[in-house]
């Protein structure tokens, strides 16, 4: 295993990591206006309050160049709440951007003064470039690895981003977005070919082909909760949710036929996107022709997330958006120093062969091993499962939150045994489960013997020497095995279809 510890500058966190600084950012965009308010900007900044008023301001953009006084009214009255709460939170900073529907609009530049005025915000009306830049930030910030292509479907536009190596390259923003075109009432071949006709222009799309597509937007992230809801997947989280291209056709295919009565009473379809659902599902497979995608990855990133994102130095922002969320959930919750890193660093013995993605998730495993420490004993397991499975966390698939859950689960039971860990077993295969024991087993030992301090275990060694997992212990420490060392020894290396010895080393 190599070294994949980071070892920080702390001078590098922005002063307002700390909990009492608040940013809140406001979007005010073609479908709905929203409030989100987060304890950031930091690597993986928090919402700590999260709302949303579906006001369609870009409704009739297909057939006017004018914002609804109806939808103006519902958007202001949106924002009012919004001035009034920010003020009552205390939150010194407040970034606000309009999007599509006020940036095309004749009356936008006019509602953006109201706004000004009525709730004493600066609002920034992005251009095109910016929106779509703000967007494919927003996705490496919770997917540094990402490679493809950035879909960010909104009400009034369509933004697509190229995106590889950490950075935007390609931008392009075009007037597709799925509450424009529902209301321009299209069949769904004259839809087809006005899509095409937009797509032929953006001559860098081809060169995308066969790589994976991201995507944003609230229409299209209610595709992805139909699927969960048919298929009965057993984790209701969008973020990183992926399929491959012949399952994401064959959703967009159901959509196109089913009725909005059907879909509403699919239970995780937000009823407010039916209507516009068959015009995403269009849009997707029309720019399917073109790019023919490896996999469809979903992510619960976009706009705001980049707004922030974009603010945080390079080194900050080159940083795992999973290690770190698991960093900050340790030191909130664990009850001495976090010391995932020592941890880590003293089982690369027994798992050595274990490849780099697996190493992410053995070190996140060993970050998070000791956050049930205040439940009672009998529901630390199952509490710790359940708060890790369903963590807000970015940086890591379904699976990847599966391993991770499993292995704190068995740190703290000693097996996989009991319904809570039911469905994260539903997502690995035999083998993943096997690692998943055979980690938590070693972060068991870990605590046992260290008894979850830092300090003894780099005195330690822990290694793998043909058939026999071998515990090292200085002499001075000899006394540190005890029973419960040697039960849980065994344990790891009954894992491993070894057996198990604890050495002595001698001072010379």
């Amino acid at each position: 295993m190599q070294d994949i510890v980071d070892h920080r500058d702390r001078s590098l966190d922005p002063e307002v990591k700390s909990s009492k600084k608040l940013t809140a950012v406001i979007d005010i965009g073609s479908n709905s206006v929203r409030l989100v308010v987060f304890d950031g900007p930091s690597r993986v900044p928090m919402p700590k309050f999260n709302e949303k008023v579906l006001c369609g301001l870009g409704r009739d953009l297909g057939s006017s160049q004018l914002l609804g006084q109806d939808a103006m009214d519902q958007a202001m009255a949106a924002l009012r709440r919004y001035a009034a709460l920010v003020n009552q939170m205390g939150i010194d900073r407040v970034l606000v951007a309009a999007t599509a529907a006020v940036r095309e609009a004749d009356n936008g530049s006019e509602f953006v003064a109201d706004v000004e005025q009525e709730c004493d915000f600066n609002v920034q009306v992005l251009s095109g470039k910016q929106e779509a830049r703000y967007a494919g930030l927003g996705v490496l910030s919770g997917m540094p690895y990402a490679h493809g292509l950035v879909g960010d479907l909104g009400g009034g536009s369509l933004e697509l981003v190229k995106v590889d190596d950490h950075r935007i390259e390609n931008t392009a923003t075009l007037p597709l977005g799925a509450l424009r075109l529902w209301q321009m009432d299209m069949d769904n071949q004259q839809l087809a070919d006005y899509l095409n006709d937009y797509f032929s222009k953006v001559d860098w799309l081809s060169e995308l082909k066969g790589k994976n597509f991201y995507v944003v937007g609230g229409a299209w992230r209610a595709l992805a909760r139909y699927h969960i809801s048919k298929t009965g997947h057993s984790l209701n989280i969008i973020h990183n949710y992926k399929l491959s291209l012949p399952e994401m056709l064959e959703t967009i295919s159901e959509v196109k036929e089913l009725s909005d009565d059907y879909l509403r009473a699919m239970p995780l379809v937000p009823k407010s996107r039916v209507s516009t659902m068959r015009t995403a599902a269009i849009i997707m497979e029309q720019l399917f022709t073109i790019i023919t995608p490896k996999s469809i990855i979903f992510s619960a990133n976009g706009l705001r997330e980049g707004m922030l994102f974009s603010e945080l130095k390079k080194p900050v922002r080159k940083r795992d958006p999973l290690l770190e969320a698991c960093r900050d959930m340790a030191a909130r919750e664990g009850r001495f120093a976090e010391h995932g890193e020592e941890i880590f660093s003293w089982m690369k013995g027994a798992f050595y062969h274990i490849p780099e993605k697996g190493q992410r998730l053995a070190l996140a495993s060993a970050t998070l091993s000791d956050i049930a420490w205040l439940m009672s004993t009998d529901y630390r397991a199952p509490q710790a499962f359940r708060r890790i499975f369903r963590a807000p966390f970015s940086g890591i698939g379904h699976k990847g939150r599966a391993i991770v859950a499993l292995a704190v689960y068995a740190r703290y039971r000693g097996n996989l045994d009991g319904n809570a860990p039911e469905d994260g077993l539903a997502l690995v295969s035999e083998e993943e489960r096997g690692h998943s024991l055979s980690l938590g087993l070693a972060l068991r030992l870990s605590h046992t013997l260290s008894g979850g301090t830092i300090g003894i275990l780099p005195r330690t060694k822990l290694t793998v020497e043909g058939d026999v997992v071998v515990l090292y212990l200085p002499e001075d420490l000899s006394m540190l095995r005890g029973v419960h060392v040697e039960s849980r020894l065994n344990s790891l290396a009954a894992s491993f279809n070894k057996t198990s010895e604890i050495r002595i080393m001698r001072d010379r």
